[in-house]
């Protein structure tokens, strides 16, 4: 069985405790393993480096500042060897039975130029498999005729050709394993969306704030199937709700401060992390390890 080889990108920040098993779930597999790291201040530098020596073939690392999900995803995939990409982030795994399927599918010749895959979320220690999170996205595809869009938030796969198939599998996802680290990836998720709903002239109402999260709430728990998942996704459809709320919350705080300064142009469009420190000399924004 001859399949095209495979990139597969990781992008990751502050990831020392899932780096090490997400680079091993695709190890022996893959045909080159990206590390793409937006300004990590743990381990994780560490953590990539000794891939990178240990398996020199396969693994890099590259680096750049973060402006935005969709941006520097799309960067990433540009610095791959190979044109068919898998973008795997940190905290998820690769599932033996789903490398066997991409093998499979990608070994056909009429195959499509991309493919949605699903997830097994894992959320405080509860498997995840309904409600709102029970969605597939185009995880692998061909860079040559598809890559990411520049949305802050809620970045996609833009496929050119529109060729693009469904894999069965599905990728472990271990979203929330530490709630402390959860509400810091929330804050700048939330703050993220509501500075791309100001761009695009979004203002928050009272109905935002009031209903929005609670019909949130009712479609991930009640339409979405949410409560077949238990405490679980109780958890979840929760957590979704506060987060819609949290974001036009923050939407409104933009307006309110933009109005008591007297200003009508919007606040920058994306959080730009602080400049990459030097380590082992290999920090230029393109350098490779």
């Amino acid at each position: 069985m001859n399949r095209p080889p495979i990139s597969v990108v990781i992008p990751c920040k502050d990831e020392e405790t899932h780096l090490v098993d997400c680079v091993r779930s695709v190890l022996g597999w893959a045909d080159e393993i990206l590390i793409a790291d937006s300004g990590s201040t743990d381990k994780t530098l560490a953590i990539a480096h000794d891939f990178c020596e240990t398996y020199p073939e396969v693994c890099r690392l590259v680096q750049r500042e973060f402006i935005s999900f969709g941006s520097f995803k799309g960067w990433a995939v540009n610095q791959c060897r190979h044109d068919w990409v898998f973008v795997l982030d940190a905290d998820e795994r690769m599932t033996p039975a789903l490398r066997r399927e991409i093998d499979k599918v990608l070994s056909k010749s009429d195959r499509p130029d991309a493919f949605l895959a699903g997830f097994e979320h894992r959320f405080l220690g509860y498997r995840i498999r309904h409600g709102s999170w029970n969605h597939k996205v185009v995880r692998l595809f061909r860079r040559s005729v598809a890559n990411y869009d520049a949305k802050a938030v809620h970045e996609k796969v833009v496929v050119s050709t529109g060729r693009v198939g469904v894999l069965k599998g599905r990728v472990e996802h271990w979203t929330c394993t530490c709630l402390d680290k959860w509400y810091q990836k929330k804050n700048r998720y939330t703050t993220a969306g509501a500075l791309e709903r100001w761009k695009r002239g979004k203002r928050t109402h009272l109905w935002d704030l009031a209903l929005r999260p609670i019909a949130v709430f009712v479609r991930g728990y009640i339409v979405k199937l949410g409560f077949l998942d238990g405490l679980g996704g109780f958890l979840v459809a929760v957590d979704d709700a506060f987060t819609v709320f949290q974001t036009y919350l923050k939407l409104w705080a933009i307006a309110h401060q933009r109005a008591s300064e007297g200003l009508s142009t919007p606040w920058p469009t994306a959080v730009v992390q602080p400049t990459l420190p030097k380590k082992r000399g290999t920090l230029s924004t393109q350098g490779l390890y």
